[in-house]
Formats: structure tokens, C-alpha cells, sequence
């Protein structure tokens, strides 16, 4: 990427993504400092957008975090010396 540009955050929003309706991309309100969906009129910071989808992904994919069993077999017998 060019130096004298930067990247652009796109999000789409939470509450339209969650529903399973058309995803629309979240806008960026310079007077309030947060992004807003001008379809259901949800609104919130970054933080909030980033914490809905790891609630999110955690609840439609509950142990998604987990290593695969093969990983966790060989990290248990390294541990124990075999």
C-alpha cells in the first residue's frame, strides 16, 4: 500500500448480520465518534462492533477456540516426557 494512504475499517453491522438480513456496511459518524447502520439505526464504538461478533462466534460456534484434539494429545505428551 502507497505510504501517504491509510487503511480503511469496514464493518458491517451486528444487529442486520445477526437478524440474517441483507449485511449492510457500517458508517462512520464523525460528530458522535461511532459507527451507525442507516437501515435499523443501530449505533456503537469499534469496541462494541469487535465485542458483538466474539459473543457472536462464540454462541453459533461454541468451541471454536478450542485447539484441535491432535494438538492438545502432543502438548499433554511433551509435558509429560513421552
Amino acid at each position: 500500500m502507497p505510504e501517504n494512504q491509510s487503511a480503511v475499517k469496514v464493518y458491517v453491522c451486528p444487529s442486520c448480520f445477526a437478524r440474517e438480513v441483507d449485511v449492510i456496511q457500517l458508517r462512520w459518524d464523525e460528530k458522535d465518534q461511532e459507527y451507525y447502520c442507516f437501515r435499523c439505526a443501530w449505533g456503537g464504538s469499534e469496541e462494541k462492533v469487535k465485542a458483538f461478533f466474539a459473543a457472536f462466534t462464540e454462541a453459533r460456534y461454541p468451541g471454536i477456540r478450542m485447539h484441535h484434539p491432535f494438538a492438545r494429545m502432543a502438548a499433554t505428551e511433551q509435558r509429560n516426557g513421552t
